[in-house]
């Protein structure tokens, strides 16, 4: 399938806009943005969560770059309806010339109910339904649906879409998502997770587009990791491991769960019980070294770019990374010095 616009060939790398109120102005952001793609960067990615719309913020990215895809990343399959979400898309490809990506995801039920105030019940089983019917609309469809969650027919999109096909991602972490990922989705973009989940991804994802009559090469492997440059790296490694505390800290966790199947049991062990007894502050101190290195990129720039290098090497089809500073300035020489010689 296609999964960008069609052109130069781009750098297998993506920038992860990450939640920039924390860190940076709008502005700063756009010019980050545009920055990434005078570079080469293949896509940016914007999240949703608790905060602005996801949705007003790719359409200003897209309206600020030229030829960098965008990706949505993650929009949840409950608060925004299956014809919502396709029509959303189909416009922002359309006024992009085709550069727009749409990560999906089931979320988690501090979002969903929290937040949406909606009961968080079978996400695979929404996202499944979503991604149906998101197809069928950009195929203006209008044959009935008959899923457990949504029901449709009758209706047609009421615009040809720039593309049928346009790309959708999905934010998998657990083996479950994975094979719903390898069944139906174009991209693969794990977030806090080792780096090891690159091959263990791989082998279900495979193994389930086999089944499903794909080919695993229609899938898009995208990693995204925390960057953090700087020539000592003791200096930055306890940002990697407070975020890694807040993410593995619950029993609950799904993140946990893959990280202790690939390996890190009694890392997650460890991070448990101490977040149990003082929250994410203590729980950050009992995160490995091991574990925060392979869950985030950290070092020198040339150091970032070597692992870069390797991690491409080991099948990622792209790798994402976290805006690393503040402003433009601050990122080029980031930004461009990790781009691996290969591709440069």
């Amino acid at each position: 399938m296609n999964t960008q616009k069609q052109g130069p060939k781009r750098i297998p790398l993506g920038l992860n806009l990450g939640i920039w109120d924390r860190m940076t102005t709008w502005d700063q952001a756009l010019d980050i943005a545009r920055l990434a793609d005078e570079l080469g960067y293949d896509c940016l990615m914007i999240p949703e969560s608790f905060g602005r719309d996801g949705v007003s913020l790719c359409d200003r990215l897209l309206a600020a770059t030229e030829n960098i895809n965008v990706c949505f990343g993650i929009a949840n399959v409950f608060s925004r309806s299956p014809a919502v979400l396709a029509s959303t898309a189909a416009t922002l490809d359309e006024l992009s010339g085709g550069r727009f990506i749409l990560g999906l995801g089931g979320s988690t039920p501090n979002l969903v109910e929290g937040w949406h105030g909606l009961e968080f019940k079978a996400p695979l089983a929404r996202t499944r339904e979503a991604i149906a019917i998101c197809r069928k609309i950009w195929a203006r469809d209008r044959s009935p649906f008959e899923g457990k969650f949504f029901r449709t027919g009758g209706v047609k999109l009421s615009f040809e879409p720039l593309r049928e096909e346009i790309p959708i991602w999905h934010g998998a972490v657990l083996d479950r998502g994975l094979q719903v990922c390898g069944e139906l989705a174009d991209g693969w973009v794990p977030a806090n997770l080792p780096a090891e989940c690159i091959s263990w991804g791989r082998g279900i994802l495979a193994s389930q587009a086999a089944a499903s009559g794909r080919d695993i090469d229609a899938v898009t492997v995208a990693p995204t990791f925390q960057l953090l440059a700087h020539d000592d790296t003791e200096q930055v490694l306890p940002l990697a491991k407070f975020g890694i505390a807040m993410y593995y800290g619950q029993a609950s966790s799904p993140y946990a769960i893959a990280a202790a199947a690939l390996g890190y049991e009694e890392d997650v062990q460890e991070i448990q019980a101490a977040y149990q007894e003082g929250g994410a502050e203590k729980a950050s101190a009992a995160v490995s070294d091991r574990l925060a290195h392979s869950i985030s990129i950290a070092g020198s720039v040339t150091e970032c770019r070597s692992r870069i290098d390797h991690l491409l090497s080991e099948r990622a089809d792209r790798v994402v990374v976290t805006l690393p500073a503040a402003t433009r300035a601050e990122c080029e020489p980031i930004l461009s010095g990790i781009i691996p010689a290969r591709y440069q």
